[in-house]
């Protein structure tokens, strides 16, 4: 009786990494854990970030230049973690070169930009995603479940809310340029989340108006925002601020006629039938840190989309609706 033929070995998807601040970093540690990638190499413009980056991470190739590094043997996936006023230019590049691109959000440091973006990347066709977390963290994955289930009953309103201490937070002090106007803000780089994952959940979700108190210094990003939107009929007001004591606060909320459900902490949920908010148990990685758990879940979604296998992974036109409500929130007038 012959043998069976053994299981065809599919060999690790080839990421290249662009940008080694903190969130090209994270990509860095969180692709060591998944077996399906292999980090090809990484590089960033700026010298002392690859060398901190080869002593943290060894094994790790450094690439003489970002075009080296795209066009390196092996390399199917580019992630772009840079400013988002870089995005563009390496997008082009990868995409020229005929790799996959998944980048940061937001597309770019401009509205206008992101608008050109998203036309140059279809007219090349290049399969494109952006790391929008919620599109894959369990937490989300339990909102639209309990959405899609009518246990909510009537969805009657929306909130999003966010408070920092300080801003960047202290893990973010490597890189200053979110503490500037001309491309970061807590708006941007936080909020963005919440309208993507509005986006998500109800299909629509559009700005009605806004409100934002700016510092003295023109060069700074906002103090505090408030802003009203209609997320396919449904009223979201939203309210961020940073600067001032107390313990962080990111939080979205959903209520319905019959209960209500809100996230916290990113990755954590809580439900209520009217009374005091009750923990929801979610599924977790082997680490069990939800942290975790959704970042590796985010990254076997991205070897599916570089594999073309079908992901929930939004790509570049979904990005643009959401940062087209961002900019609508913070454009200086």
């Amino acid at each position: 009786m012959p043998s069976p033929s053994p299981e065809p070995v599919v060999r690790p998807v080839g990421l290249a990494v662009i940008g080694l601040g903190v969130i090209g970093r994270r990509m860095l540690e969180q692709a060591a854990l998944s077996p399906a990638l292999r980090v090809v190499g990484a590089w960033d413009i700026d010298a002392a970030a690859c060398q901190r980056a080869q002593a943290d991470f060894p094994d790790t190739v450094i690439a003489a230049d970002a075009r080296a590094l795209m066009q390196a043997a092996g390399v199917d996936l580019v992630y772009i973690g840079t400013p988002p006023a870089f995005h563009r230019d390496y997008c082009l590049m990868a995409a020229d070169l005929g790799r996959h691109v998944f980048c940061e959000k937001p597309l770019t440091a401009r509205l206008e930009e992101a608008r050109l973006l998203v036309t140059e990347l279809n007219a090349r066709a290049t399969p494109n995603a952006v790391n929008f977390v919620f599109a894959s963290a369990p937490a989300a994955d339990y909102l639209a479940a309990r959405l899609a289930d009518g246990s909510l009953g009537d969805i009657a309103a929306i909130e999003m809310r966010i408070f920092f201490s300080q801003w960047p937070r202290a893990w973010q002090a490597s890189a200053q340029w979110l503490r500037l106007r001309e491309q970061g803000g807590f708006v941007r780089e936080v909020l963005s989340h919440f309208v993507y994952l509005s986006l998500r959940l109800f299909g629509d979700c559009r700005l009605v108006g806004s409100q934002v108190i700016w510092p003295a210094d023109p060069s700074l990003c906002e103090r505090a925002a408030s802003a009203l939107l209609n997320c396919a009929g449904i009223p979201a007001t939203l309210s961020a601020a940073s600067g001032a004591s107390g313990p962080d606060e990111v939080v979205y909320t959903v209520r319905g006629s019959r209960g209500a459900l809100r996230l916290t902490n990113w990755y954590e949920v809580e439900e209520s039938d009217g009374q005091a908010w009750r923990p929801v148990v979610l599924p977790a990685d082997s680490s069990g840190d939800p942290r975790t758990a959704a970042y590796q879940r985010q990254l076997a979604n991205l070897v599916c989309f570089a594999r073309g296998q079908p992901h929930p992974l939004p790509d570049a036109g979904i990005a643009l609706q959401v940062q087209t409500v961002i900019e609508g929130i913070v454009s200086v007038p």
